[in-house]
């Protein structure tokens, strides 16, 4: 038997081998020269788990059997080898008290360290039972639809952090509140190995997790089950896949930083997990624009938990941040929680978590805006003063169990408790275009809500005996209330114009309430093994109520019913969808084609007057896409779809809403939905081995019965503004972007250009106009680095061309250039020094408003222990104190200039302990 058994281990050993000598013929061309491959690693006991002294290791070129180098294992196991030429080896380890441990390595310019951490020894009786083999990965592919980076591919500093390595990957983007593009499609969704982490807070993940715990970042689109009749169909999804060493075992990160006088941040993020566990802990403190847990773009990752939302009649809800842009002006934030996720056995998985978030922001904001009418102009200059504070509390339950081998059951529910409070303060100034002040307003609204939302969804997905038959029965519950109250005060103060001055003194409350079911059947079919057919059928039924009341002030009470701005609206929908998809996929190419059959059924119902509006309507809407995958490195896809979305019940309801005196919005009870065409091409091609890459793609959209504004302007400059439909709005964009390496890879290019078009109408006074916009966006990124140092430069501008076919006076083009560098030493003694400065001059503004803005940040820092895991930093930033927030905003006939105070130079030591069950040094360990 012994023999026999060695037999088999000599036929397999042979086989590998000279299985990996064709392999190394067709597949790794020349080998690189000059550089020597490098082995380290400890060898140890599997039984006793001590160190194995005096083990030989041996490198040995497996085309033609030459003995490349050996080396033995010092006292405590450990060996180093690094004189082996760049080729294909067999290494094997022996030991004459132990069996041989047998690695095949794929060698190249770009993959030439090993790092073989524990070799256990296998007993000596054992045969053959494994053969570890080291490949090189190309760091960008495809596999299949998903798009995959390979994180090891992309150097980043000791200590980087997830969004480091965002940054450094080719096409992604992270923008200044934490958003993620990867090439011009915005993520949706973060997930931590499969799964949401604190509710898809991304910044938690992001700013916390340590660039070395991933494996691959995986970019993909999913089907989204989640949405109702309007929302997307289909969700961009980035998965960050740990290592296997961060999956065990417990690791975080604790951090403090202050300038012992006004700004101080501190979070502590902990995180213990094993191969069926998963437990984190986090929290946070700051006042400094670089907490970053809330943002300005209004977005969403997947889960609501970062954001407060209403119910609408799109995809379900309205997302807005609760905090605003944290770079917008003065925050506070403070936010923890908890996450669990468990699975019990092989069919059971539970997830909970929870989040608090508490946050306010304090802003201060000058604007002046251009008002182009067909007769006249005038402008207006405000100055604002606003605070807002959010609170809400999340918690979310995520229910998994597998039924039986083809059958699986999901169950998600969520609760969120909302509260907020606002105070804004306006004061507004209306200049004629003699240049002469003709009005003067005030405006205090003091506001307070408070909500709550459930949302819970069940899923059942079937598989059949038939392979690739299935079937999806998903079911949708989502209610929703929202109280709020508030003052409103305002004063017009006339210079001018003959007329009194007149206030306003009035007390508002509102209540919100929607409910929503939906239910979804979905059932594909193979026709053959490159064919299907799915069909899908679904019904939802939507409720919608809101009622506002105005009281104004009398009498020393607010007891004076204003019936102008008071009603009561009720809005019902019910909608029934069929579709049917044709799907022809192999490995090369991928078809779909099909549409979709849609019946809505509206009443909007005036419950004041007692008047109801009914409409069904009915649409065909087809869908197609065609993907090409060349190779795994390269790709082409073309999709067109079309879709068609519904107002939602603020548009709707014909109440005014005067908030803003001076620019009043009704409702408009007769809209009907948008019909939108929408095409996009892409092409993906990634060259490792040269280091070139490139993305590129192009998208356009035309929509009928869009949603516009039809604006009166009365002889005062005061606006009354209602949603109409219009149709013939349309617009598009093209990009390209790429990577590659110049001066024989000593830097690293980055170029980038986009460039886009919008055509839409709208009415003035009751004559249309159409406003139309170019816009240019050309940038490229430079970067060397050595061992120690890293030095990046970017240059950008973007040139924008507003137009408008009621008044050419406000076809006003401006410019904004853009300028940064960034500088990065690791210094002897375990310092780092680190610099950037970022310039932008902006031109073609409001006299005022062109500013020429550097701002320059830096930090001095040393780490200390053994494991480098305490860092002690010194950080400036603004040093210059030149920051401010300046930007341009173009709508229909109105340009607006803007300038928020925002914070600006200030000085923080920061200290920062990172910790592991490993206890040892974090880029090299799991956090």
């Amino acid at each position: 038997m012994s023999t026999r058994k060695n037999a088999v281990h000599l036929i397999l050993k042979t086989t590998i081998k000279y299985f990996l000598i064709i392999a190394i013929i067709f597949c790794t061309g020349k080998n690189a020269a000059a550089q020597n491959m490098i082995f380290k690693g400890t060898v140890t006991d599997t039984v006793e788990k001590k160190s194995v002294a005096n083990a030989v290791g041996m490198a040995v070129r497996i085309k033609d059997s030459v003995l490349l180098g050996f080396t033995r294992s010092d006292a405590n196991g450990n060996f180093l080898l690094n004189t082996i030429p760049i080729d294909t080896i067999e290494l094997t380890i022996s030991h004459p008290n132990y069996g041989d441990k047998l690695y095949f390595i794929f060698g190249s310019a770009t993959n030439f360290s090993f790092d073989l951490n524990k070799i256990i020894m296998p007993p000596k009786t054992n045969v053959l039972e494994e053969v570890t083999i080291f490949a090189y990965k190309d760091p960008v592919y495809f596999l299949g639809d998903t798009l995959v980076y390979t994180a090891d591919s992309f150097k980043v500093k000791p200590n980087a952090t997830v969004e480091d390595l965002l940054k450094k990957l080719p096409g992604v983007k992270v923008d200044a509140n934490g958003k993620i593009t990867v090439q011009g499609k915005q993520v949706d969704q973060l997930l931590v190995d499969g799964d949401e982490f604190f509710g898809t807070d991304p910044n938690t993940a992001l700013k916390n997790l340590n660039a070395n715990t991933i494996e691959n970042v995986k970019v993909y689109e999913q089907k989204n089950e989640n949405t109702t009749e309007d929302g997307k169909e289909t969700v961009q999804v980035m998965n960050l896949e740990l290592k296997d060493d961060a999956k065990k075992g417990y690791f975080g990160k604790m951090s403090a930083a202050s300038d012992f006088q006004n700004f101080h941040e501190g979070n502590v993020l902990f995180n213990k997990f094993n191969s069926a566990r998963k437990i984190s802990v986090f929290g946070l403190a700051s006042n400094t624009p670089n907490s970053r847990f809330d943002f300005g773009d209004l977005y969403k990752y997947g889960l609501d938990n970062e954001y407060e939302y209403s119910r609408d009649e799109d995809d379900g809800y309205s997302y807005y941040s609760s905090n605003g842009n944290a770079n917008s002006g003065y925050p506070q934030n403070y936010k923890g929680g908890f996450y669990y996720n468990e699975k019990f056995g092989k069919k059971t998985k539970l997830g909970l978590n929870y989040t608090y978030n508490s946050s306010t922001l304090s802003t201060k904001q000058e604007s002046y805006s251009q008002y182009f009418l067909t007769d006249t102009t005038y402008n207006t200059q405000s100055f604002y003063n606003n605070f807002k504070k959010g609170t809400s509390h999340s918690f979310n339950l995520d229910y998994e169990q597998t039924i039986d081998s083809l059958t699986e059951f999901e169950l998600e529910s969520k609760l969120k408790l909302t509260s907020g409070r606002q105070n804004n303060s306006e004061l507004t100034d209306f200049v004629s275009s003699l240049d002469t002040t003709t009005r003067r307003t005030t405006i205090s609204n003091i506001s307070e809500n408070i909500g709550y939302n459930v949302n819970t969804t069940a899923k059942l997905r079937r598989k059949f005996k038939k392979a690739d038959r299935t079937m999806r029965l998903v079911y949708n519950f989502n209610t929703s209330n929202d109280e709020g109250s508030g003052i409103l005060k305002s004063y017009n103060k006339y210079y001018q114009l003959q007329l009194p001055n007149d206030s306003i003194d009035q007390q508002k409350t509102s209540n919100t309430i929607s409910t929503s079911h939906s239910g979804t059947l979905v059932y594909e079919e193979p026709i053959t093994k490159k064919i299907k057919l799915e069909f899908e059928y679904n019904i939802s039924f939507n409720t919608a109520t809101q009622d506002k009341i105005a009281n104004n002030f009398f009498n020393g009470e607010y007891s004076l019913l204003d019936t102008i701005f008071t009603n009561n609206f009720k809005n019902e929908k019910l909608n029934n969808r069929f579709s049917l998809k044709y799907i022809f996929e192999n490995s090369k190419i991928k078809f779909t084609a099909g549409m979709r059959l849609r019946n809505i059924s509206v009443n909007n119902t005036n419950l004041v007057s007692n008047t109801v509006i009914t409409q069904s309507v009915n649409n065909i809407l087809p869908f197609a896409s065609y993907r090409y995958k060349a190779s795994d490195t390269k790709s082409m896809s073309i999709n067109y779809r079309t879709s068609s979305n519904l107002p939602s019940i603020n548009n709707l309801q014909p109440v005014p809403n005067n908030n803003n005196p001076n620019s009043i919005f009704i409702g408009n009870p007769n809209l009907l939905p948008t019909f939108e065409h929408s095409l996009g091409f892409s092409f993906n091609s990634f060259k490792p081995l040269s280091g070139k890459s490139v993305w590129s793609g192009m998208n356009t959209n035309y929509i009928n019965n869009a949603f516009a504004n039809s604006t009166r302007f009365d002889s005062l400059g005061r606006t009354v503004s209602q949603t109409i439909n219009v149709d013939g709005n349309y617009n598009a964009n093209i990009y390209i972007g790429g990577e590659t390496e110049i001066f024989k890879g000593a830097i690293t290019m980055s170029p980038y250009f986009f460039s886009g078009y919008d055509s839409r109408t709208n009415y003035i006074n009751g004559q249309k106009n159409i406003t139309k916009n170019f816009s240019a966006d050309l940038s490229s990124y430079f970067q060397w680095t050595n061992d120690t140092i890293t030095i990046g430069i970017s240059v950008g501008a973007d040139y924008n061309v507003p137009q408008s076919s009621l008044s050419t006076l406000s076809n006003k083009p401006y410019t904004n250039q853009r300028y940064s560098a960034n500088f990065s030493w690791m210094l002897p003694k375990k310092f780092t020094i680190e610099t950037n400065l970022d310039y932008s001059i902006q031109a073609n503004r409001s006299a005022g408003f062109n500013t020429n803005i550097l701002i320059w940040g830096a930090s001095l820092s040393k780490a200390f222990l053994k494991n480098e895991n305490l860092i002690l930093a010194f950080e400036a930033n603004d040093i210059l104190n030149q920051n401010l927030l300046n930007n341009r905003d173009v709508n229909e006939n109105v340009i607006t200039d803007n300038k928020t105070q925002i914070i600006t130079r200030f000085f923080m030591l920061r200290l920062t302990w990172k910790f592991n069950s490993n206890k040892i040094k974090e880029e090299d360990g799991m956090f």
